[in-house]
């Protein structure tokens, strides 16, 4: 009965798998040269300052880190990641929907990039080696961030992002608020009863 009320956020998970997917093969194919911009995002007929469509290959994790590592060492550390992962959404209680949530987010994000990085150059017309990123992300020119950037960096680009890494990235922001703001059950603190005459301190 458990399991069965953990199937409908394994496919949460399973559907946040396809629409990484999805969008990578609406972007990448056919194959375009690494770098190549595709297009520009219009609003009201302007060219976003702060947003395009560019490709690029990661051969990193998120944020590029880790790019140095080899590719199986990584398919390595995040399988793992993703079996411990979706053992919590297994456990973790059916009333926790907020937790599941971001569960199901972090894993189907993580499976997307761990196919597009070890199985998806084996098997796809697209042979590059690295994770397909081509939501590129600018500071906007109007916010003071975009001005400390250009000072110091030299640069307002943020970073190239895909769809797993948005789902990874949000699934994580808000497991970290849960647990921040997660409050403790009564009498499982220090200051809680300490013997069975129900005194406290």
């Amino acid at each position: 009965m458990r399991l069965r009320a953990k199937l409908p956020w394994f496919a949460l998970a399973a559907a946040c798998l396809a629409a990484d997917l999805w969008s990578k093969w609406a972007v990448f194919y056919p194959q375009r040269p690494e770098g190549v911009k595709v297009t520009d995002v219009h609003l009201f007929g302007e060219p976003l300052s702060w947003f395009a469509i560019r490709i690029a290959y990661n051969r990193g994790v998120t944020f590029g880190l880790a790019s140095g590592t080899s590719t199986w060492v990584l398919a390595v550390a995040t399988s793992a990641v993703i079996a411990l992962l979706s053992w919590q959404l297994g456990s973790v209680g059916v009333a926790e929907r907020a937790k599941s949530l971001a569960l199901a987010m972090i894993i189907g994000g993580a499976v997307g990039n761990l196919y597009d990085r070890s199985v998806r150059p084996l098997i796809e017309l697209d042979t590059r080696p690295g994770v397909r990123d081509f939501l590129d992300w600018y500071a906007p020119d109007h916010w003071a961030l975009a001005g400390w950037l250009e000072r110091h960096v030299g640069t307002t680009h943020w970073y190239t992002s895909n769809v797993a890494d948005v789902l990874i990235v949000s699934g994580v922001i808000l497991l970290g608020w849960l647990i921040v703001t997660e409050k403790r059950e009564p009498g499982s603190g220090p200051c809680a009863a300490r013997d069975a005459k129900g005194q406290a301190v």
